[in-house]
C-alpha cells in the first residue's frame, strides 16, 4: 500500500527528530569523554628491576594493581606512558605499581605515598616521578653499578620466577671491554644489606676495591634463592629428612636460560675459562656440583663453608666424575664451623686429588676462626675471587722461618702479634708500593691505609714471615 501525504510527511518529521536526537547525543556524549597521558619521568634506578612492568592503578580501574590494561610503555627517552580515558571533569585518584601491593610505589624513605589526585581533561599530560617502592624499603648498601635485573625472572625448568641482580664493572659504560662472569647463589646477601635475610656479602664493595687495585674486573650475578624452595634446589640429591633433589633443574636453568640471557644481553666472555659460580653452605654444596657436573661451561667455583653433610652421594658423584679439564676450586671455612665441616671437606679434597687434580686447581683455607655467617663469608671473598682470576695465594704467602701468630683484626684495622722478639714490619700494597713500616709492637695500627689489598712482611734476626691483608 502507498504511503499518504500525511505519513510521508509523519516519517519525515520523525526522521528529523531522530537525528536531531542523535546528533545532540553524540556531541554530548564527546564531551564527556577525555583522554589524558600519565607520564612516569623517573623511578628509583637501583631500586626498580630493568624487566618489571609498571602499571597504573585507581578509582579507574577498582584498584587492580597488576591490570593488563593499564600497564605503562617505555617511550624512547626512557620515561613511561600510558593514554588513559574517563569523563570529562571528572575527578580521579591513582598509584603506581609494578604489579601488586607488595610493590606499590611510596615516599622515598618508604613512608606511605598518599593517593595522586587529577582531574579528566582532553589534552591533559600529568608528569609524576616514583620515589621508591614498597617492597625496597631498607638500608641499602650497594656499590658502584647494581641493579636488580628482574624481580620475576622466569626459570622454566622449574616452572618458578626468580628476583636476579647484576653487578657491573666501574668501566662497563666507558669501554669496549668484555668480562668474566660470577654466577652467586643466595642473592638475596651478595650486594645489598636491605634485601639480605641474614647480613650481606658486600660483593659490589669488594669488587670495586679489587678492581681499583688493578685485578680483574668481572661481571657479577646474584641469583636470588627460591625461601622454601632453597634446600630442594641447592641439592641434587634427596636427604630424606630436609628434602632436596632439584639442583639439576637448578643448575640447568642458570645453564640454559640464564647464562644465555647474560651472554646476550652484556658484554661477558662467555667461555668457560671466564666462567665460574660461587655460594655458601648449600649454596656452596650446589657450586661444588655445577662446577664438576657442567665442567664445559663453568672452570670456577667458589666453595664457602660447603654443606657435605647433606648427602653422602656428594662423595659417590666425586668418585665418578672424570677429571678431563681444568678446574680451579676455592674451598673455605671455619676450623670450628661444625663437627663434621672439616672432615668432609677434606674426604671431598682427598677424591679430587686421587682424580688428578693440583694442589693448583684445588685450594683448601680453613680458617681458626672462621664461622659458619656472612661476616666471614665476606670477609673471604677476595681471597677466593682472586686466587681463582689471578691466582693469588690466601693469608700465609710464606711463613718463612718465624714461629708467631698473627691475626688482622678486620673490623677494627689492627695486626695483632705476639712477638717476643724486637723486628720490622713493612705493608705494601697489591702493586709492591711500600705503604706503611715500623717496629713490631702486639698492635699494628693500620688505620690509615685506604681500603685494598696488602701484603705485611715481619723481618726479625734476617727472618721473615709475610701475609695477606684485605682493608676494608
Amino acid at each position: 500500500m502507498l504511503d499518504t501525504k500525511s505519513n510521508k510527511v509523519r516519517k519525515a518529521r520523525l526522521f528529523s527528530l531522530y537525528s536531531m536526537f542523535f546528533l545532540i547525543y553524540f556531541s554530548f556524549s564527546c564531551k564527556l569523554i577525555a583522554q589524558i597521558t600519565i607520564r612516569v619521568n623517573n623511578v628509583p634506578e637501583y631500586f626498580t628491576p630493568l624487566l618489571d612492568t609498571l602499571y597504573v592503578t585507581g578509582t579507574f580501574n577498582d584498584w587492580n594493581p597488576g591490570d593488563t590494561d593499564y600497564v605503562l610503555e617505555q617511550d624512547f627517552d626512557g620515561t613511561y606512558f600510558l593514554l588513559l580515558e574517563g569523563v570529562d571533569g571528572a575527578e580521579f585518584e591513582f598509584k603506581f605499581t609494578r604489579g601488586d601491593w607488595d610493590r606499590v610505589e611510596t615516599l622515598a624513605g618508604g613512608g606511605f605515598l598518599p593517593n595522586r589526585t587529577a582531574i579528566f581533561e582532553s589534552g591533559l599530560e600529568i608528569n609524576c616521578d616514583v620515589e621508591n617502592w614498597q617492597d625496597q624499603i631498607g638500608t641499602h648498601t650497594i656499590s658502584g653499578t647494581v641493579f636488580q635485573l628482574d624481580y620475576n625472572f622466569e626459570m622454566p625448568e622449574l616452572n618458578r620466577d626468580r628476583r636476579i641482580w647484576i653487578y657491573l664493572p666501574p668501566d662497563y659504560y666507558t669501554s669496549t671491554n668484555s668480562y668474566p662472569v660470577v654466577y652467586m647463589h643466595d642473592g638475596q646477601n651478595v650486594f645489598d644489606y636491605a634485601s639480605s635475610f641474614a647480613g650481606e656479602w658486600d660483593v659490589d664493595g669488594s669488587m670495586q676495591n679489587i678492581i681499583a687495585n688493578g685485578n680483574t674486573a668481572a661481571i657479577i650475578v646474584g641469583i636470588a634463592n627460591g625461601e622454601l624452595d632453597r634446600i630442594d634446589e641447592y641439592s641434587a640429591w634427596t636427604h630424606p629428612t630436609y628434602g632436596g633433589g632439584d639442583g639439576d633443574l637448578y643448575a640447568s636453568f642458570v645453564v640454559n636460560t640464564l647464562k644465555p640471557y647474560i651472554d646476550e644481553n652484556y658484554r661477558t666472555k662467555s667461555d668457560r675459562l671466564n666462567t665460574a659460580v660461587g655460594g655458601s653452605s648449600l649454596g656452596g654444596l650446589i657450586s661444588y656440583y655445577m662446577v664438576l657436573e657442567y665442567d664445559e661451561i663453568f672452570s670456577k667455583a667458589l666453595v664457602y663453608s660447603p654443606s657435605f653433610w647433606f648427602d653422602d652421594s656428594v662423595n659417590t658423584f666425586t668418585n665418578e666424575y672424570e677429571n678431563t679439564l681444568p678446574i680451579k676450586i676455592y674451598i673455605t671455612a671455619g676450623a670450628t664451623e661444625d663437627v663434621d665441616m672439616v672432615p668432609d671437606i677434606n674426604t671431598i679434597n682427598d677424591a679430587l686429588f686421587l682424580k688428578g687434580f693440583s694442589e693448583e686447581e684445588i685450594l683448601t683455607v680453613i680458617r681458626p676462626d672462621g664461622a659458619h655467617s656472612e661476616w666471614f663469608w665476606k670477609r673471604e671473598y677476595d681471597d677466593g675471587f682472586l686466587w681463582l682470576f689471578d691466582s693469588l695465594l690466601p693469608l700465609t704467602i710464606d711463613k718463612g722461618n718465624i714461629s708467631t701468630n698473627y691475626f688482622y683484626d678486620m673490623q677494627n684495622n689492627v695486626m695483632h702479634t705476639d712477638f717476643d722478639k724486637s723486628g720490622q714490619y713493612f705493608i705494601s700494597d697489591i702493586q709492591g708500593v711500600k705503604r706503611q713500616s715500623g717496629t713490631i709492637t702486639e698492635q699494628i695500627n693500620c688505620n690509615y691505609l685506604n681500603t685494598g689489598v696488602y701484603f705485611c712482611t715481619f723481618v726479625i734476626e734476617n727472618q721473615f714471615s709475610t701475609v695477606k691483608m684485605i682493608v676494608k
